[in-house]
């Protein structure tokens, strides 16, 4: 059953013919000048766990459009020469750049050694930089990860230091962590804006289904998905995201936008989606690429099934999310569920 849901995610792009964006094209001349940051914070105390995707923390800045930079210069010409981007006359491109952290544990966090049967602890810190390109119905995002799994990439020191706050036990197998290296992910994503309607003046509606690929030694994978919201003067992007390559790239399209609209500057919004893996590598799982070290046997598909609330007010953005996850290694007990907190700054 899960394969035939993978699958059928896998196939979402098929769509694209039969459904079409909205045609008339509104101002973009302030979502062109806007540059976003985000700083996104997911953990499964959201949902009621303590175990395998404990935390995850990002923090982006998305340029503005590389055509308000000025005269034609070698951002332009780099972005205008990278492979599978769209390019064309109303095409914005905007770099990206990140800062993120995640932590891995298995369920029992105080048993030494850990069961060699469940997820072992891993970390993983790195540097992403982003090219983004985005048309009225489509965004293409490149990104490059580079970071450290392992000891160096501090996820033990952090998470400690978490837990001495909130005076929580502290986890005591991280000496059994997988092992320090040096990991590379290129990543690319395209969303369709498939559907995007207005009811009047206020309610709006939009479908943003999505497909890309990772390939690295930290994770190798296929992905599909959709995503579609509901409410109040909707932003004009390509919807909300969980923390990944290709999050936090999302600035305003076009004017309409109540991040940059002179009229109308707030927003309102529910929103859910699912997503779904072919996974051929997960280092987190399948433990460090040139070395003995813990690891699992994964499965090789895994899917998301998400859905939240968002609000605008001027040009900052909130959202909460909640996520499911399906089991990710064999002997797996359960589902893992964890919430996400985003929060934006347009400027």
């Amino acid at each position: 059953m899960k394969s035939r849901f993978t699958y059928t995610l896998l196939l979402l792009p098929l769509l694209a013919p039969m459904l079409r964006a909205e045609e008339t094209p509104p101002p973009t001349e302030n979502a062109r000048h806007s540059g976003v940051f985000t700083l996104y914070f997911e953990n499964d105390y959201f949902g009621g766990q303590d175990r395998h995707y404990t935390n995850g923390l990002k923090l982006s800045w998305l340029t503005s459009d590389l055509s308000a930079w000025g005269p034609l210069g070698w951002h332009q010409k780099f972005a205008d020469s990278l492979p599978f981007i769209t390019n064309g006359p109303d095409a914005q491109k905007n770099f990206g750049f990140a800062f993120g952290q995640n932590m891995y544990t298995p369920q029992d966090t105080q048993r030494v050694p850990p069961d060699p049967t469940d997820r072992p602890y891993a970390g993983w810190t790195y540097l992403e930089f982003s090219v983004v390109s985005k048309t009225a119905s489509v965004m293409d995002t490149l990104s490059l990860q580079v970071g450290m799994v392992g000891r160096h990439s501090y996820a033990q020191d952090a998470q400690q230091v978490v837990h001495e706050w909130l005076n929580d036990s502290r986890p005591r197998g991280w000496d059994y962590q997988i092992h320090d290296e040096v990991g590379v992910n290129l990543v690319f994503e395209r969303q369709w804006r498939l559907y995007a309607r207005s009811f009047g003046h206020l309610v709006g509606v939009d479908l943003t289904p999505h497909a890309g690929a990772s390939l690295g030694n930290v994770q190798t994978f296929a992905n599909a998905g959709v995503t579609a919201r509901l409410g109040f003067n909707l932003p004009s992007d390509f919807g909300v995201s969980l923390i990944g390559a290709t999050s936090a790239t999302n600035g305003p399209l076009d004017d309409r936008d109540p991040r940059v609209s002179r009229h109308r500057s707030w927003s309102l919004f529910a929103f859910g989606g699912v997503n779904g893996k072919a996974v051929a590598r997960d280092i987190f799982l399948d433990g460090n690429t040139f070395r003995s070290s813990p690891s699992v046997d994964r499965e090789n598909f895994v899917a998301d099934a998400y859905y939240g609330l968002g609000v605008v007010l001027g040009r900052w953005q909130l959202t909460y999310t909640e996520a499911v996850r399906t089991k990710e290694f064999k002997g797996q007990h359960g589902k893992n569920y964890y919430g996400s907190v985003a929060l934006s700054r347009t400027f």
